[in-house]
Order: structure tokens, then C-alpha cells, then sequence
């Protein structure tokens, strides 16, 4: 709900409430749980300083006025001078801006506009808060308009500025590097900045988007609908003011705006909760319902079985029908063919770009697709588009359309370059090369890659400044011309693994290969720290084969499911390896899988534990409607001589009697006991018989697992 009254603007979401005033300035008033009436909001304004000065709670800082901290938003004009002096000029309710190019939420018709202008230059900055009642969100859309007769350079524009009361804050990020991606890291910011970015063209495995700003009882958390280069920074000073920044990472970016023209930021969005947990579960909320859309918004993600990791590049027709075949027996219901399937690919020295099929290897891609889906499975392909390699037909015939600079020998990695995707052309080449794929194969599934950093950037016809963005605003129009033509398919975003799990990708792409990791034990960590900001619908979650390729651990099929079912489940491995035995027990994991596939995929998940630091740790999520839920406890550490390993679950109806067991590795299920959900929300249970059921003799580094479900017997009567 959004309101003006007088110089008071006022979003409500069903639990938080924002407060803005506009008299001159804007300035945030408050921020927080909601608040169902604003009589006294006067008294919220700060106190004036011993010299006159007051130091608000800023909507965003700009060059030339004093301040002692780094602006929000900086532009150059075109006599050199930098200081602007943007002044408060309307407030409106006005429909949602459309983001030219960008990817944005959906959901909400109507935006509070609040206009400012620079009156010299005639520079115009609009910020548009939108308030996402169902979810306790708050997105906001910043614009530039350049009103004058002379470009406009801009240097630095943040897409939210948000500031708190208060330097008793600590910033959270979650960082890593390929396969170990999204680990939690928790700082105290005192009397100091912290920051978050990425340099390398993606939002990267390195630095997410997503970060949190809490304190007991207060924790705002912010991301970005944006999958390129970002920054987040976290800052408190003397003022007793604590501000949380994210946009478009400033590094070599410097945008021309011509007369007329509009700049466009990145959408960005804030959750207040009381709890990091509070936040979790919001921004899950607002994922689901206003990030991912189109058929596979609400819809059970299939089962798949990925022949990658099982044959790497040396496979045949008949060994992927073979593994097919496995699959199909075992109750999969989607094979995807990985990386070798095109040009000569034999290794990944060769054929980026040359996105037609290698008959010699395939036997023909059409015919070979059209018998896997006669197996009864779907069919799905990988691809990488955004690379070329110079052993290729693609080089060959179109040298121009790799990202390279003149004269200099580019950086390669994984023997590989990076198509110029600025280039509308270049554009259009990816666009027809993907569709053919689609169309010959009818592929249901696409595994889009991402192999690699952005270096070289470079663009004969576009300004060193925007390169970076130019090439996101490229790769976001070739995605969603290809998510429109083929609305039925479902994409799958990948980039080395995790490192571009954003919300920017998620709006074409409804899941995300969350790690090429697939351990189970560095899995535990990986999509606990994933699941802080994103659903585990948007998750690809696979069981491997043991020992891990990534790590060398060894663990159980049961524990490596058991992970695994935490995500949208597949299998990556080899499965004509599998004897009898094995593949009875991944049939039964499928059928298990099947059956609570909606409570684990689009329940309302729970973090169990800590994954970096616990004795324990693990996830509970609860269907909607409270009737049941799958809970998986993970014991990183056998300690012998210690005893009373103890856990408690979350997200339980209090008032309702659940039937408890926990799932055996041949699909049994032990029951444990009855109790309500008040009690297993608060209780502290004992992990009976844990570590005998795991054969430790055959694991190497093992994680012990165990899976629990709830289901609900009745319901127990509130007392009047």
C-alpha cells in the first residue's frame, strides 16, 4: 500500500512499514516492523547539530554538498565540474517504470515516484519504491534524465541507498570462489565500511549480491536484479547513522548521457525481518512470487539424470542411450546431454560456437533425442553461447566476433574467448545458433553455461565506460527474445557453477546450477548459504558419484541423496556403473523424491544448525498448509566419547500432531515417535543410532545424514 500525506510518503507491506519525507530533501524516517499509525513522525527527524548542521537519513549522497562519505551518485558535466545540488521536487503515485533493457519484479501496478532535479543542468533523478505487500518487500528503480543541452557524463549511480539509525550493525556476505560458492561471512562494521563487489563481468562466485545489515532484532537484507559487475558496501559513522549501498559497480564504468536520454539502474530490493531467518523466509517469498514467472513459475521441477560428470567429453550414441536407458528405469524423467555434443568437441581446446551437431559422435542429435524421450523421459541439451573458441568454424569465418582488443594477445581461459555480445550482430548470431539447437533437438531443457571472467573488453563502437553493462543490457535481450519464443522449455542458468546465481538470471531462468561441487559435505555448506536469499525451487541439487570428482570424499548414496534432495534433484554420474542394488535404491529415492517434490521444492524452507561452524547442521521445510515436512540432519564429525548429539526442528504447526520417522537407504522408514509441533519447534532431540547406520570403513571423510518426515495426524484444539 502506498500513501502520500502532505510531505509524508508511507509504504506498507503486510508486516513492515517504510516512512520518507519530502520538504526540500527526502529523508527516510523509518524502517521497520509495521507500524499501524505515524502520529508523532515529527519527533523521527534528527536533532541539529552544535553548528547548525543536520545529517538526515539520506535517500542517496551526492558530489559537492560536504559530505565527508563517498556519493551514491556522481556524474562529470561537460565543463568538467562534478558538484550537483538534486532538491526535492514532487512526490506521485504513478504505474511501475518499465526498465528499458533491464530485468525487473512483477506483481505490483504501482510505484511512489519521488522526483528531484539538479536545477542548473536540469538533471532529473527519479526513485521509484514499490511495495510488495505479500512478501514484506521493497523494491526501488532509480533513473537519470538528462533535461539539458550538453552530455552528461555519468561516473557512479547506486540503485538503493539505505539508511538506519544506529553503528552497532554487522554486514553479511557471502562469498567464495568456483565450487565453493555462497559461504557465509559475518563482520561487525563499528565505526568503519565494509564492501562487497564483483570485478569480473558476472555477479560472480566470488562476492553474491545479496548481503544483510543486522543487529538483534533488526536485519535488513538487499539485492540486486542484476546478474553483471556489482558493489554493496555497508558503512557507520560518528553520526550514528549506518548506510547499505548496492548498484552497478562504479569500476571502468562511465556513461554518456546525451541530451534527452535516460539512464536506467538496476532494480534493487530490501527485506526488513527481526531475524536473518525472518528475512530468509521474505526473501524467498518475493523470488518466488515476483522473480521467476512464465510456465515453470509454480510447476515440480522434473527429475533429471546429466551424463556430464559420468563421460566428460568421451561418449557414444550407445552410451548415452544406455544411460538413458538406466535412467529411465530408475524413474528419471529428463536426460540432459552435456558438453561434446557439437562440432568436433572432443576436449575443451575446440568448437565454442560451432553449435551444430557432431554426427560422427551423436549419430545424428535429432534421431538420438527422439529416442530417449521413446524411453518416456524428456530431453534436454547444454549449451555455452556466450564463447567461441579459436579452433572453430565460428573463428575461422568470424574472428570479429570475439571479444578481443586489437593488437593484443587476449587472456584466455579454458582455451577459450568471449563473444562480443555488445555487438547487435553478434547478438543476432546467438539468438539464431540457440534456436536452431532447440528446434532440431525439441530440447524441454536447456543447461545455459558460462565458462569464464570478462577480460578484453573491448568494443569498437561503444565507450570503454560502458562495456560492462552494454554487454549485460546484449545478453539480457538475446535471453528474453529466446525465453519468449520458447515459453515451454525450461532454462537452466549455469556459469562454472554458482557464479551467476542472481536475481537478474532468475527472471529468465527459473533454476540455477547452484556449484559444480557436487560433494555432499561442501553441498551442506554451499546451499545453506545459497538458500539465505534464494528458494530452494532455483536450486540444481545432483547426486554424484563416489569418491566425489571435486573432492575425493566418499559418502553413501543415502547421504549423497539426502543432500541432494534439498535442491531440484538430478544424477550425474555413469548410472550403467550402478549394480542391482544401487539402482533399486535410486529408484526408491526417486519415488520418495516424487512423492514430496512439492513440499521440498516450494515449501517454506528453514535453516537448521550452522553449516560453517556446527556440530550440526541442515534444513526443515513445511508445506503450506502445515500437513508435512521433510527434515535432513548433517553431521559433519564422528567424536568418539562424546555423546548427546542433539537437534531441534522449525516451521512446525504448534497446534497440530505430527507423525515422526526417519527414511531408511532401502526406503523403509523407522518411525521415532508422535509430537506436537510446538514441541518439536522447542525441543531438543537426540540423534538415536546415528552413526552405526553409516559403514565408515567404506566412506572417506564421511558426512552422517539423516532424513526425516512429518506428517501431520490432527490437529490439537485451542484452549478458549
Amino acid at each position: 500500500m502506498l500513501k502520500i500525506k502532505g510531505n509524508y510518503f508511507i509504504l506498507e507491506t503486510n508486516h513492515t512499514s517504510m516512512l520518507i519525507k519530502g520538504d526540500g530533501r527526502a529523508e527516510y524516517l523509518y524502517y521497520g516492523e509495521r507500524v499501524p499509525d505515524f502520529s508523532g513522525a515529527e519527533w523521527l527527524s534528527p536533532e541539529v547539530y552544535w553548528d547548525g548542521a543536520v545529517h538526515p537519513l539520506s535517500l542517496f549522497l551526492q558530489a559537492g554538498r560536504g559530505e565527508a562519505r563517498e556519493p551514491s551518485v556522481s556524474v562529470r558535466f561537460a565543463d568538467g565540474s562534478y558538484a550537483t545540488d538534486f532538491r526535492f521536487v514532487r512526490a506521485r503515485i504513478v504505474p511501475r517504470p518499465v526498465l528499458e533493457g533491464l530485468p525487473s519484479a512483477y506483481g505490483e501496478a504501482k510505484s511512489l515516484k519521488l522526483e528531484f532535479l539538479d536545477e542548473p543542468s536540469r538533471l532529473k533523478l527519479c526513485l521509484y519504491y514499490t511495495a510488495f505487500a505479500d512478501s514484506d518487500a521493497i523494491t526501488v528503480c532509480a533513473t537519470l534524465t538528462n533535461g539539458g543541452k550538453k552530455p552528461v557524463s555519468v561516473l557512479s549511480f547506486a540503485s538503493l541507498h539505505l539508511e538506519v539509525w544506529g553503528n552497532d550493525f554487522s554486514f553479511t556476505t557471502f562469498d567464495g570462489a568456483w565450487a565453493s560458492e555462497r559461504r557465509r561471512h559475518t563482520r561487525p562494521l563499528e565505526c568503519g565500511k565494509c564492501e562487497n563487489a564483483s570485478y569480473i563481468g558476472s555477479s560472480s562466485a566470488f562476492h553474491n549480491p545479496f548481503v544483510l545489515l543486522g543487529r538483534k532484532g533488526d536485519v535488513y537484507g538487499v539485492n540486486l536484479i542484476y546478474s553483471g559487475n556489482h558493489r554493496e558496501f555497508a558503512e557507520s559513522d560518528a553520526t550514528r547513522r549506518t548506510r547499505l549501498v548496492t548498484g552497478i559497480n562504479p569500476y571502468q564504468f562511465d556513461w554518456e548521457l546525451a541530451p534527452g536520454e535516460t539512464f536506467f539502474a538496476p532494480e534493487a530490493v530490501m527485506v526488513y525481518g527481526k531475524t536473518d531467518e525472518e528475512v530468509s523466509e521474505r526473501m524467498h517469498e518475493f523470488v518466488s512470487r515476483h522473480i521467476v514467472r512464465g510456465k515453470w513459475k509454480d510447476r515440480e521441477r522434473p527429475v533429471l539424470v546429466n551424463n556430464w560428470e559420468g563421460t566428460y567429453f568421451n561418449f557414444t550414441r550407445e552410451k548415452i542411450l544406455n544411460i538413458a536407458r538406466k535412467a529411465a528405469e530408475a524413474g528419471a524423467e529428463l536426460f540432459v546431454l552435456d558438453d561434446g555434443w557439437f562440432g568436433k568437441r572432443d576436449s575443451d581446446t575446440c568448437s565454442l560456437g560451432d553449435w551444430t551437431d557432431y554426427a560422427e559422435k551423436t549419430g545424428g542429435l535429432e534421431s538420438l533425442a527422439d529416442e530417449v524421450r521413446a524411453m518416456g523421459l524428456k530431453f534436454g541439451i547444454w549449451i555455452e553461447p556466450e564463447m567461441i573458441s579459436e579452433d572453430s568454424e565460428l573463428y575461422r569465418k568470424h574472428p570479429e566476433y570475439a571479444m578481443k582488443i586489437a593488437r593484443r594477445d587476449p587472456q584466455r581461459m579454458r582455451h577459450q574467448l568471449m563473444l562480443n555480445l555488445v555487438d547487435p550482430q553478434v547478438q543476432g548470431y546467438v539468438f539464431r545458433a540457440v534456436s536452431r539447437v532447440i528446434t532440431m533437438c525439441k530440447a524441454a531443457y536447456v543447461k545455459w553455461d558460462y565458462n569464464r571472467y570478462m577480460t578484453d573488453c573491448f568494443d569498437r563502437n561503444t565507450r570503454g565506460g560502458e562495456y560492462f553493462h552494454r554487454y549485460m543490457l546484449g545478453l539480457y535481450s538475446v535471453i528474453s527474445r529466446l525465453v519468449e519464443r520458447f515459453p515451454n522449455v525450461l532454462f537452466e542458468s549455469c556459469a562454472g557453477g554458482g557464479s551467476r546465481f542472481d536475481l537478474g538470471m532468475l527472471c529468465f531462468m527459473p533454476q540455477t546450477w547452484t556449484s559444480d561441487n557436487t560433494d555432499a559435505r561442501e553441498r551442506t555448506v554451499i546451499q545453506s548459504g545459497t538458500a539465505y536469499a534464494y528458494p530452494q525451487s532455483t536450486m540444481g541439487a545432483h547426486v554424484s558419484a563416489s569418491p566425489n570428482e571435486q573432492t575425493g570424499n566418499s559418502n553413501s548414496l543415502q547421504t549423497r541423496f539426502n543432500v541432494a534432495c534439498g535442491g531440484v534433484l538430478g544424477y550425474e554420474s555413469d548410472l550403467t556403473k550402478a549394480d542391482d542394488a544401487e539402482l533399486d535404491e535410486i529408484r526408491a529415492q526417486i519415488a520418495f523424491y516424487k512423492k514430496y517434490r512439492s513440499v521440498l521444492q516450494f515449501g517454506v524452507y528453514h535453516r537448521l544448525g550452522d553449516a560453517l561452524n556446527g556440530e550440526w547442521s541442515g534444513f526443515i521445510t513445511v508445506a503450506r498448509d502445515g500437513s508435512k515436512a521433510v527434515s535432513v540432519i548433517a553431521v559433519p564429525e564422528k567424536r568418539t566419547g562424546e555423546f548427546n548429539l542433539r537437534v531441534k526442528f522449525a516451521g512446525l504447526d504448534e497446534n497440530a500432531l505430527y507423525s515422526v520417522k526417519y527414511r531408511r537407504a532401502d526406503g523403509s522408514f523407522v518411525p521415532v515417535c508422535q509430537a506436537h509441533g510446538a514441541m518439536l519447534n522447542r525441543g531438543s532431540f537426540a540423534l538415536q543410532n546415528l552413526f552405526s547406520e553409516t559403514d565408515v570403513r567404506s566412506c572417506s571423510n564421511p558426512l552422517y545424514t539423516r532424513l526425516f518426515v512429518f506428517e501431520k495426524v490432527s490437529a490439537r484444539k485451542k484452549r478458549s
